[in-house]
């Protein structure tokens, strides 16, 4: 099964004028994406991290040539949010905790640590049949350094199965995850070495592939409901802030489209010279390959309180000005 946690994606990144490419930036939703190198972009689940005018992107790879019994997370690096370069496999991970055949590790979340300096992944750690139920820590001098495994843990001792990634205008970097005996998810602040949470919040909503996004006066999260890989209609709920109230969620796109076959992964909003642009970015999956599954970016509609998923299409894009159009 696929895990997201209502992290579904949760995650803000603020951009303040990186360069733009020359070259047309359009992101073709659903099209394969490759990289510098002409290679499929290799960063599924994946987290983003603004470091230094460059945006860094972590994945899972799914690289059918890996060896089966190791995990690996892909590094990529962009400075308009379109054009990739490859930077290296930077998590090659054997079984840490003795998992056995199978084993999983999803959702890594990149964390630049102003106290420590040091950069501090977080995934979802687990066994075949998703029990363990566990987030695991690796850590690295260099955002795009190897990353060496430190340890596994139950945040709020509560079963963690999809996570998330979320950092608030003021730096504050937070975690969430989704809790299944508690049926619902939990935004938890990360304490100041990074190693462990605090709670923050709880929001009872029995679902995962979070995203959360803080866009103007209101925060954003969006989540899916449970149903394996196969796609279903995401849904978001608003608050005034992370502690709440939330309101009821709706449909994020129209319910028979089922989010356009894709699942939330995170929202990314870049402050642009002359917009302020919210990105969706989701997951197509391919149980069968999932080498080959693709990626649904998507600016998205923010209107009050309300935020909508608009029907994929080639867009075009400028990360120093913010702005986002739809190409003909």
């Amino acid at each position: 099964m696929k895990r997201v946690s209502i992290s579904a994606a949760l995650l803000i990144v603020s951009l303040a004028g990186a360069p733009f490419c020359a070259a047309s930036g359009i992101v073709k939703p659903g099209d394969p994406w490759t990289d510098d190198r002409g290679q499929r972009i290799q960063a599924h689940g994946g987290g983003i991290t603004l470091w230094h005018g460059d945006y860094y992107w972590f994945g899972e790879d799914r690289t059918p040539s890996n060896e089966p019994e190791k995990r690996y997370v892909a590094c990529y690096s962009s400075r308009d949010l379109v054009h990739w370069k490859f930077r290296r496999q930077v998590l090659v991970l054997s079984d840490p905790e003795h998992l056995g055949p199978h084993w999983v590790l999803e959702r890594p979340k990149v964390y630049p640590n102003p106290h420590t300096h040091q950069f501090v992944l977080y995934a979802h750690l687990d066994d075949a049949r998703y029990k363990f139920a566990r987030v695991m820590i690796a850590v690295s001098d260099r955002i795009d350094g190897d990353y060496h495994y430190v340890k596994s843990f139950r945040p709020l001792d509560q079963e963690s199965r999809d996570i998330g990634q979320f950092v608030d205008d003021d730096g504050s970097a937070y975690l969430i995850f989704e809790s299944r005996p508690t049926k619902g998810f939990f935004i938890a602040r990360l304490t100041n070495d990074y190693m462990n949470v605090e709670k923050t919040a709880f929001i009872p909503a029995p679902l995962e592939g979070g995203a959360l996004v803080h866009a103007g006066s209101l925060y954003y999260v969006v989540g899916s409901h449970m149903t394996g890989w196969r796609p279903n209609p995401n849904v978001y709920a608003t608050a005034p802030s992370l502690a709440g109230p939330w309101t009821e969620f709706r449909d994020l796109a129209p319910t028979e489209a089922n989010n356009y076959q894709s699942q939330s992964t995170m929202l990314v909003k870049v402050v642009g010279t002359k917009k302020t642009t919210v990105i969706f970015m989701g997951d197509i999956w391919k149980p069968s390959a999932l080498w080959d599954s693709r990626y649904l970016w998507m600016p998205l509609e923010i209107s009050g309180d309300e935020m909508k998923l608009p029907p994929p299409h080639p867009w075009q894009f400028n990360a120093k000005t913010g702005e986002a159009s739809i190409v003909p």
